[in-house]
Formats: structure tokens, C-alpha cells, sequence
């Protein structure tokens, strides 16, 4: 059994030593125990295997972990950590250098240096390398077709779920006025005034309301899907792609926020509210439906609500159905960066089957437990009732070597939350896995995005903004349109149509 699937019996975790951990641990095909050798006889001498990848938090330290991965590929490893906030410089100065180390992540994507650097020749086609790689193999098909570049693969995607976005609801709100969990996107409507109206929170006070969002229309994925105007880009009947902003839905669904927003439906001061204050919203028992949330964040709103009313109840429900009876949540790339080897590499077949396997132990379930719980005896003990008793001060001042994970579709469960939250967050995950609506040009970033995409998108955030407050009528969105297209938008649009034909042949 894969322990992943059943994150959400944990018991609560926190950073101090001791914590517990309750999972049932099941070996993927291909692991081989801690300690075996697999790539290399240690008595031929080690192979050397640099990575490079963006840091998060301090460097590995080359300890128990360290050891172990180097012993059982029989391998001399360098890790050549680089913090996140200089990454893409660092990249970028060693790309240009050519002197690239055995394997690097890349993290921008998409992107056309990426690709052109691919059709110059850069990097190793890895289709054949996968196929021996089992643990690899298991990662979703859609995410293998999302990283390839002409049909073929030259990266190992670091996989994420591609579908993890949360439609979130005050629950003891709805019991409060009697409403029923709504459904359609007239449902939500009509519960977002009672909101707003109805005193749900029974204090006595007008002092809520029921759609959050935040400055350029945000955390509204939900909504634009159910008025089917496409992730990103939308494919027309006619076999064409239509940008999601200037598609018939999204005048529709503008049309709806703006009239909500004049009964009171929506946050009056959503237009100047960044991330976090969209958040705190939610989090401070004022607002009462988020339409564009996502599931990893729900364990910190349900904690950080608990503390303002203990009697609050948040609960995920399924994304509201459309006018057009579409419904869903905008799929993402599902991962986050690739792993590539420099195609200098090609002609030493030892050393890049030690990567390959290296890395393929680190997407089995085995890797991946260690990548996050560390070593049994090291790290952590078991427990005769099976969860694991942590030592956290080690697993955090020992870091991990590992730049890759195992495909875990229940990886945004948070596993220091409260049993009840985990399994909410698991049965979202189960529940959105199959609702995501995908972006049919996600791999390709036109010319004239690159170049005109910043002004286009401030462009739409202001058109968008005042169409909902009111300040010019739904009509100007026709208007927008025409000007976008002037701005740039008719040629990413070209370009874009022809990449996608390119694809078709």
C-alpha cells in the first residue's frame, strides 16, 4: 500500500523534536533497500555526479542521507545548492559558460531560451532513459506531455498534482441561514448577498460579506471556468485558440462580479488587496466564500479562523457549474522545474545511468519517504502503533541531497494539521483530480508575449477592475478587446495558432 494515499491519519505534527508521523510504508518497483549498491562496483572507483538546483532553506550537509545515496550509487556527489532569489542568474551565467554540471534544474518554464538551447543541441533526450526507469514511469502521462519540446523529452519534471485549486465555504454560515452547499454559479450569487445580508454569523452586526478576491480580479479560477473561457487559452470550434481574456465568457463572467459587487456581494476593497490580505480576509471570519483557493492553503485558514471564532466550520465543495453547464478548476503544468543533463554527458554511459538511477530512486516511494522523514534510527523511530516519532532538529540541520520527489497526488496535504483538515484536503484532492480544464498552448510562450506580456497584463487588470466597480459599463469590454489586439495581442495570437498547428502534424 502507498503510504501517500493516507496522509490524512497523521497525528499533529509540529517542529519541535519528537513529532509523529502515521503512514503504512510501501516500496515502489525499483527501490532497492538503503545501503545497497546499484549503478557501480565501489572497487572500480566512484562516479563524480554534480547537480545543481535552487535552495530553499541552508544546504544538505553531508550526512547520513549524503552517505547513503552516495554509497548506494556508488557515487562521489556535489551538490551545488544556489538560494531561490539567485537561481535564475546563476543558471543563466552557467549555461553561457558551457560548463554545466552533470545536472541542473531548470526552473522557468515556458520558455523559449529553454527551447532553443534544446534545438541547438544542449541537453540528452531522455525518452529511452525513462523507459528503464520505473519510478519515473509512474508519473502521469499528462505531465510527460506538458514537458516535452517537439514531441520529445529533455527534462525530468519535479511532479506536482495538476489539478489542486479549492472552491472554500464557511459552512456554519450556510447552517446558520439555512442555505443549502450551492451548486451553480447562480447559487453562489444568491448566497454571497445572504452573506453579506443575512448577519450568517449571528453577531449582530452587517459586518461580512460573501465573495472574497484581490486586486486584478484574482483568486477567481473557479468562475472563469464555469463561464468556459478557457485555460489560458480556449479552443474554438472552428480549431483555433482564443485567449481566455477576450472570449465571450469572460465578458460574461465580469458581468456577473460587477453586478454582484453593486449588491454588496463582494468586498468593496478587493481592488487594492494583495495575496495575503485576500487571506486574512477569509481568515479573520469577514468573508465566506473563496471561488480560487487552494487546497495546501486550507490548513492555515482553517487555523488561523479557529482562533477568531472556534465554531467556524470551512469545508472545500465542488466548483460551480456554468450558464453552459461547464465546471472546474484551470489545470496547471504539474510540476515544478525540470531536471536536465547536458548533452555533453552523452558518450559517458556509466556515469549517466548513475544520475538516471539516482534519480529514479528519488521519485520511488522508498526516496521519497527518506527525502522527508529522513533515515529509520537516524532521524526517527517507529512507534509499536506505527507512526513515526521524528527527531526534527537533525532531519532540519541535515537537509536533504535529493532534487527530486516521487508523483504524491496528496502532496499538498499538510501533515502538521489536524487529522479532521487532512482528510478534507485529501477527499478535495481525490475530488479535483478529474476537473481540470487544461491550457491547450501551456508549453509555448509566443515571441511577443515575452516581449509585450507585462503591458498586456497591466492592461487587462485595469479594464478588468473597473468593468467590476462599476467605473466603465460591461460594454467597454468590447472595446478592451479590439485595443489588446492593437497592443500586441493579434500577433501572440498568430503565433501562438501556428505553434499549435506545428503540434498537429
Amino acid at each position: 500500500m502507498n503510504y501517500r494515499s493516507k496522509s490524512f491519519k497523521s497525528t499533529s505534527l509540529t517542529l519541535a523534536a519528537g513529532m509523529l508521523v502515521s503512514f503504512t510504508v510501501g516500496c515502489s518497483q525499483g527501490a532497492s533497500a538503503p545501503g545497497t549498491a546499484k549503478g557501480g562496483d565501489a572497487s572500480k572507483g566512484r562516479v563524480k555526479v554534480s547537480m545543481m538546483f535552487p535552495l530553499y532553506s541552508d544546504p544538505p550537509q553531508k550526512a547520513e542521507v549524503w552517505k547513503m545515496a552516495e554509497d548506494k550509487f556508488n557515487m562521489e556527489y556535489e551538490s551545488m545548492g544556489v538560494p531561490d532569489n539567485s537561481y535564475t542568474e546563476k543558471l543563466a551565467v552557467t549555461v553561457a559558460s558551457g560548463d554545466m554540471p552533470d545536472a541542473m534544474v531548470w526552473t522557468k518554464y515556458p520558455d523559449p531560451e529553454f527551447d532553443k538551447l534544446v534545438k541547438q543541441g544542449a541537453f540528452l533526450q531522455l525518452d529511452d532513459l525513462i523507459k528503464t526507469s520505473p519510478n519515473l514511469q509512474k508519473i502521469p502521462q499528462a505531465i510527460w506531455d506538458n514537458i516535452k519540446v517537439d514531441g520529445k523529452i529533455y527534462g525530468i519534471p519535479r511532479p506536482r498534482a495538476l489539478t489542486r485549486a479549492a472552491v472554500i465555504i464557511r459552512k456554519d454560515w450556510l447552517d446558520n441561514l439555512g442555505l443549502p452547499i450551492p451548486k451553480t454559479v447562480d447559487d453562489i450569487y444568491k448566497t454571497a448577498i445572504k452573506f453579506t445580508n443575512d448577519d450568517p454569523d449571528k453577531n449582530g452586526k452587517k459586518d461580512t460579506f460573501g465573495i472574497v478576491m484581490g486586486e486584478n480580479v484574482s483568486h477567481q479560477d473557479a468562475l472563469w471556468m464555469a463561464f468556459d473561457t478557457g485555460n489560458g487559452w480556449r479552443a474554438m470550434e472552428d480549431g483555433t485558440l482564443m485567449s481566455a481574456d477576450i472570449t465571450p465568457g469572460r465578458k460574461q463572467a465580469l458581468d456577473w462580479l460587477r453586478k454582484l459587487y453593486q449588491e454588496g456581494g463582494i468586498d468593496k476593497d478587493f481592488a487594492v488587496l494583495k495575496n495575503t490580505q485576500v487571506w486574512e480576509k477569509l481568515e479573520s471570519g469577514k468573508a465566506g466564500i473563496m471561488l480560487g483557493g487552494q487546497t495546501s492553503d486550507f490548513a492555515r485558514y482553517v487555523d488561523n479562523l479557529s482562533k477568531v471564532d472556534p465554531k467556524a466550520n470551512l469545508i472545500m465543495i465542488e466548483p460551480p457549474v456554468g450558464p453552459t453547464g461547464k465546471s472546474g478548476f484551470g489545470e496547471t503544468t504539474g510540476f515544478f522545474g525540470e531536471i536536465v543533463i547536458p548533452a555533453k554527458l552523452a558518450k559517458d554511459k556509466a556515469k549517466v545511468k548513475t544520475i538516471m538511477d539516482f534519480l529514479d530512486y528519488q521519485a520511488s516511494d522508498e526516496g521519497y519517504k527518506i527525502s522527508r522523514f529522513g533515515l529509520e534510527g537516524v532521524h526517527y523511530t517507529k512507534n509499536a502503533d506505527g507512526t513515526l516519532k521524528l527527531n526534527s532538529e537533525k532531519l532540519k540541520a541535515d537537509g536533504s541531497p535529493f532534487i527530486n520527489n516521487a508523483y504524491d497526488p496528496y502532496q499538498y496535504v499538510v501533515l502538521s494539521a489536524p487529522a479532521d483538515v487532512q482528510k478534507k484536503q485529501h477527499d478535495n484532492l481525490d475530488m479535483v483530480k478529474d476537473k481540470g480544464i487544461k491550457n491547450p498552448a501551456v508549453s509555448f510562450l509566443s515571441p511577443t508575449a515575452s516581449e509585450k506580456g507585462t503591458e498586456l497584463g497591466k492592461f487587462k487588470d485595469e479594464t478588468f477592475v473597473n468593468i467590476v466597480m462599476g467605473k466603465t459599463p460591461i460594454d467597454s469590454f468590447d472595446k478592451f478587446v479590439a485595443d489588446w489586439k492593437q497592443k500586441g495581442g493579434e500577433q501572440i495570437t498568430k503565433e501562438t495558432n501556428d505553434w499549435y498547428k506545428s503540434q498537429k502534424k
